[in-house]
């Protein structure tokens, strides 16, 4: 059965379940034409530092930016350079100790939120204007990875996907490529998707999937990833 550590009917079913309770949630939830634009920026920071680390501890820095108030459009538009040093010293949470108190990467992301405050914010430029100038989910998302250092399809789709940009969109991530490959949608394991062609053609695959059980792909991707990471932590506890 694909390596499924439990009966594919139950993982369907729990997944009904999870879609059902986040459905009316996110497509309630406002889109990101009535966002604030330090909320914007929030959500692409949050994807950025969400590269290659565990939700727990992107989210942990991710508040302290916040507290620190480093999301303010104050912030953003000048003065680059102490920005990065103040972005760093957030990451790094100096002084204070925590399972989660230092981004594993927090060089390399901090450099990278600087480059992309500049991008969206230099010349009086904002994140929404970029968005409001975009064409289809897709092209978005291309000028997104080209244009954001650290940004890649899978982060990319996730910013796209958490300020309502599009429903026709897949955030494909070791859990969902997991349940790629339990269904039989792909045939070998995968971690990852390195390319953005493979995403796309990964994706199309997806949302047809979803579909086809009267499924918003956006929100259905959402309750897989749920139900998957749960079944592995299971998993794991009876190993």
């Amino acid at each position: 059965m694909n390596g499924m550590p439990i009966p594919l009917t139950v993982i369907n079913n729990a997944i009904r379940e999870i879609y059902l309770a986040l459905e009316g949630k996110l497509h309630r939830a406002a889109s990101w034409t009535s966002m604030t634009e330090d909320a914007l920026w929030r959500e692409l920071v949050a994807c950025i530092l969400g590269s290659r680390v565990r939700f727990e501890v992107a989210h942990a820095a991710v508040e302290r930016m916040a507290m620190r108030q480093l999301f303010s459009e104050y912030r953003t538009s000048s003065g680059y350079q102490q920005y990065e040093k103040d972005v760093m010293q957030a990451l790094t949470n100096e002084g204070v100790q925590g399972k989660f108190s230092r981004h594993p990467f927090y060089r390399v992301r901090a450099n990278q939120i600087r480059q992309a405050a500049e991008r969206f914010y230099g010349g009086r430029n904002t994140l929404r204007s970029f968005l409001e100038h975009s064409g289809d989910i897709r092209d978005t998302r291309r000028r997104l990875i080209l244009e954001v250092s650290g940004l890649g399809p899978k982060q990319a789709s996730l910013f796209l996907r958490n300020i309502g940009y599009s429903e026709n969109i897949a955030v494909l991530d070791i859990h969902v490529l997991t349940y790629m490959r339990w269904v039989g949608l792909i045939e070998a394991p995968l971690k990852a998707v390195m390319t953005l062609r493979n995403y796309e053609k990964l994706e199309e695959v997806f949302i047809e999937h979803a579909y086809s059980f009267g499924y918003i792909p956006d929100c259905f991707d959402l309750a897989v990833w749920v139900v998957v990471k749960v079944v592995k932590k299971e998993q794991k506890i009876w190993e």
